[in-house]
């Protein structure tokens, strides 16, 4: 056995290296710490203070739109959009040179910008702290530009976001409307809503008018940037908030009529059509010339190109369906005989004066369209032949408060109610309107002759014509017009169809205008509407204009024994809504009803032999 003090020397040897080992240790850590703390100490606060972390909102898709048939209007694609992302509150030298002339020019011309505009973008960026878009949709040469100049470029960076997307192109463009990207003053208004800078919003049509619906909510993550505004890395802390995209619409358009009209109205420089189901009110087509694309509002316009748009004469952006304001001409016979027959003033009978082709009251002479006259004739016929000189003597015997109470029952001087915005309401003028225009007692003789065929202060929109023969074909019955057939998860947007007629008259009266509104088609003047094994009702009509040529109008619905389809047309400063309206309609209807073996060839107009052509009102 070993004395005891050989064993405590043994022990106390071997455990030396673990003392060295272990004080060795602490060193390191003493000296990485001393390191740490005090030599670096500078160079570690530094990388500390430039490092921040950032929210960064993920955009939600709007909702996409669909046709009845399940075809696609409008949607949301991926895209690439240069933005420029604020730095930091202490990088002051870095958000100064974000101002600076050559990192402004620099990016102007890389993006192909106005350079006040990018400035103007980056100094609301750096004021609120918040993403700026730069451009939408940057091509893939735009793009390669930017990544290549990332380090030239501090703040400037390509991010995927969801570009609103119209596949149609100009088709429909007005009743879809268009998203355009946020002002500064919606901004203020609406931040408590969520919006943000950069987010699109409704601003004409169903975009408009659902937007609350369509938008998304957008999703968000935080995230971890450097001191050049360059994301360095996700935190880790909890998943990000995902985007909830918009609801999907489904409108009542059916694209196949949409395209029908579309080629009928093929070189009308201005105008507008409606196509109505007269059974729901459901709307099937809708265009408005001149057109737009509303893709370009999605990727966003210069200057100079919004001014071409918003201003001059033709204006684009204007709704004339909804929104353009015309005389009704002789569409509007079809009031007049409704309030004659209905207030037993005529019957469908009652023969007036014959008419020579001119009508002489007041000292002085009011013309028929056709100068040479159509003798004498029954209701049934002067609405056949739309007689001015007929009307002229219903509209004297019927009075001003029997002919406007009638057409405010039958829905004119007053919006349609449709669910698109800005719709105008026309003009139906009252006694009281005259008696503060002109004076109690003053009223210009020979002002209910012009009234009495559609002339004078009357003004409708061509939607206002389509109901009214929608309430024609169904006998008073016909429902609100209306373009949103359903929104998925949203009920309660789709007005249910009346019981009642708006418009009450006996089945008398009723059966009188629909003869004469066939007769009109078959043998009027509007032949050059027909279409073979198909029975339509309609009227012409030719609205004067002081600006230039007259305007041509014709309204109809097919079959006429149960009327599936409404269809209106103005086509301004074009001349005789039977020559040049009513063949579009014909185009339409041929489309629609006959077999592909008998349609008339593509962007062409039915026509019938030169014979049998009426080129009047």
């Amino acid at each position: 056995m070993l004395p005891r003090r050989l064993t405590r020397r043994i022990r106390e040897a071997r455990a030396a290296p673990i003392r060295v080992l272990v004080f060795a240790g602490f060193g390191l850590i003493t000296f990485g710490l001393i390191q740490l703390q005090i030599t670096h100490h500078d160079e570690y606060l530094k990388l500390s203070k430039d490092n921040h972390v950032r929210l960064e909102v993920i955009r939600a898709p709007r909702g996409a739109i669909y046709d009845r048939h399940g075809l696609l209007l409008a949607d949301s694609a991926p895209s690439f959009s240069v933005v420029f992302r604020p730095f930091p509150a202490e990088s002051i030298h870095r958000t100064r040179s974000t101002l600076s002339r050559e990192w402004i020019s620099m990016v102007s011309g890389l993006l192909a910008l106005d350079t006040t505009e990018v400035r103007r973008r980056v100094a609301e960026a750096n004021k609120s702290g918040q993403t700026a878009i730069l451009r939408r949709n940057a091509p893939f040469e735009m793009r390669a530009w930017i990544e290549e100049s990332l380090e030239e470029l501090p703040g400037v960076e390509v991010q995927i976001e969801p570009l609103r997307r119209y596949p149609n192109g100009i088709v429909a463009a007005h009743l879809l409307g268009y998203a355009g990207e946020i002002n500064d003053k919606e901004l203020d208004s609406l931040k408590v809503r969520g919006y943000r800078p950069g987010d699109l919003i409704g601003r004409t049509g169903v975009e408009r008018r659902l937007e609350d619906i369509l938008r998304g909510e957008d999703g968000a993550e935080f995230v971890v940037v450097n001191a050049a505004g360059k994301r360095v890395s996700t935190l880790s802390e909890g998943p990000p908030r995902l985007p909830k995209p918009g609801h999907d619409v489904t409108l009542t358009l059916d694209l196949k009529v949409q395209m029908a009209m579309e080629e009928a109205m093929e070189g009308v420089e201005r105008g507008a059509a409606v196509a109505l189901d007269p059974r729901d009110g459901g709307i099937l087509g809708l265009v408005s010339r001149p057109a737009f694309d509303p893709n370009e509002f999605s990727v966003g316009l210069t200057l100079n190109r919004w001014r071409e748009l918003a201003s001059g004469g033709a204006n684009p952006l204007l709704n004339r369906a909804i929104q353009g304001l015309y005389p009704p001409g002789s569409t509007f016979k079809i009031v007049t005989m409704l309030a004659a027959l209905s207030s037993g003033v005529a019957t469908p009978d009652s023969k007036f004066a014959p008419c020579g082709g001119r009508y002489y009251y007041g000292g002085r002479s009011f013309g028929c369209w056709k100068p040479t006259g159509h003798g004498s004739l029954d209701f049934v016929g002067a609405l056949q032949h739309s007689c001015d000189v007929y009307f002229y003597q219903v509209g004297l015997k019927l009075g001003l408060p029997k002919l406007e109470a009638t057409a405010h029952a039958l829905g004119l001087g007053e919006r349609t109610g449709i669910d698109l915005p800005q719709e105008k309401k026309g003009l139906v003028p009252t006694v009281a309107w005259y008696d503060k225009r002109w004076g109690v007692g003053r009223w210009p003789k020979g002002l209910l002759l012009n009234l009495s065929i559609g002339q004078g202060e009357l003004l409708v929109t061509p939607l206002q014509v389509a109901v009214l023969l929608g309430e024609a074909a169904t006998r008073g019955r016909a429902p609100r017009p209306h373009v949103v057939q359903e929104v998925r998860g949203v009920e309660g947007l789709v007005p249910t169809p009346p019981t009642e007629p708006r418009f009450s008259a006996s089945d008398e009266t009723w059966s009188a205008v629909d003869r004469a509104l066939e007769l009109v088609v078959s043998a009027g003047t509007a032949t050059m509407a027909r279409v073979p094994n198909l029975r339509i009702g309609g009227k012409t009509g030719t609205a004067q204009n002081p600006h230039g040529l007259d305007h041509a109008l014709f309204a109809c619905f097919a079959p006429a024994e149960s009327p599936s389809i409404v269809l209106a047309f103005v086509i301004e400063n074009s001349g005789h809504g039977g020559s040049i309206a009513a063949p579009k309609a014909g185009h339409v209807l041929s489309r629609l009803f006959l077999p592909d073996s008998l349609q008339a060839p593509p962007w062409h107009p039915v026509t019938v032999p030169a014979t049998e052509v009426a080129s009047g009102d």
